[in-house]
């Protein structure tokens, strides 16, 4: 463990040097305040610090005061070192922010067990830093599996409904446009039952990457159950999301021929968010629509119409 030695006096800065180096510890040497503090300044420097009280440029308490300001992350080992004999030395230095103090002349055995306690401190924080380093690590992990679909790296309906949530009040708020793209897979069945689930899988994912790959950043491609897909598309009239969804349908086309001989489609329904419309109601009439480009063919794009009866009307 490097161990900083800050202090003035050179030959008492030599014998530091040479005890610690026999007690194992790597040492960084520092002729004055000034040295010490662009040291501890750099990225990577000791976090055991020993600091003379009185030495030139920046004194002890001075340097100490300026760490515990900036600390972040793994916190400093502190230990100032003195000769003054004043009964309130002690309570000085801990007031400035030093973990431990040492007065001149020092004792070697004290000297050596006061540094071996700061190292089982900076050795219990860094072993602490790395605990919730990896807990946060495994919570962003858990956090990404409860919202994504874990063959194809999708959301899922679960983070899409937050999303949805947030998104139809922005566009209530706002007055700005959105529109849901429902797709499904055309033939998907015959897939699986000709060629097996691993290559239906392998398809699934094939069409999550290329819708990933043609959406925009701020739009929310959702794989909403078995081979059927939802993308929501903020800040997007209907003719736009009908323009995309014609792109994707086009280009999956013409790249799905890696299951030959059988036909892999998509087939696409669009529909814009209208005033006062309730979210389940966008959802219903995109449905609807994609029904209907199924019944007329599958392998196309239909747009509900801005008027079509919604699902509130419906289920009335």
């Amino acid at each position: 463990m490097n161990v900083l030695i800050a202090e003035d006096d050179a030959s008492s800065r030599m014998m530091l040097a040479s005890l610690l180096t026999k007690w194992n510890y790597t040492v960084t040497l520092a002729s004055d305040g000034n040295e010490a503090w662009r040291i501890l300044s750099e990225p990577e420097h000791p976090h055991i610090v020993i600091l003379d009280w009185i030495m030139p440029g920046i004194e002890g308490p001075e340097i100490v005061q300026r760490l515990r300001a900036k600390e972040e992350g793994s916190p400093h080992y502190i230990i100032i070192m003195t000769s003054a004999n004043s009964e309130n030395a002690v309570a000085r230095a801990l007031d400035a922010g030093a973990d431990d103090f040492i007065g001149k002349p020092f004792n070697l055995n004290e000297l050596r067990a006061r540094i071996a306690v700061g190292r089982r401190v900076t050795c219990l924080h860094q072993a602490l830093a790395d605990k919730l380093s990896k807990l946060e690590a495994a919570t962003e992990t858990i956090t990404r599996l409860a919202s994504t679909d874990e063959l194809t790296g999708l959301h899922n309906r679960r983070s899409f409904n937050e999303f949805f949530t947030l998104e139809l009040s922005a566009a209530r708020r706002h007055n700005h446009p959105l529109s849901l793209i429902s797709v499904d897979l055309d033939n998907f069945k015959a897939v699986n039952d000709t060629f097996g689930h691993s290559v239906g899988d392998q398809l699934l994912k094939e069409f999550a990457a290329l819708m990933q790959k043609m959406v925009r950043a701020e739009d929310f491609t959702v794989r909403w159950g078995g081979d059927e897909f939802i993308i929501l598309l903020p800040h997007t009239t209907g003719e736009a999301a009908q323009a995309l969804a014609e792109r994707i349908r086009i280009v999956f086309e013409q790249n799905a021929d890696w299951v030959f001989p059988l036909a892999v489609t998509a087939s696409f329904g669009v529909a814009q968010l209208r005033e006062g419309e309730h979210g389940e109601s966008l959802i219903c009439r995109a449905d609807d629509a994609l029904y209907s480009a199924k019944y007329e063919g599958r392998n196309r794009v239909l747009k509900a119409d801005y008027d079509q009866i919604s699902f509130d009307q419906r289920i009335r």
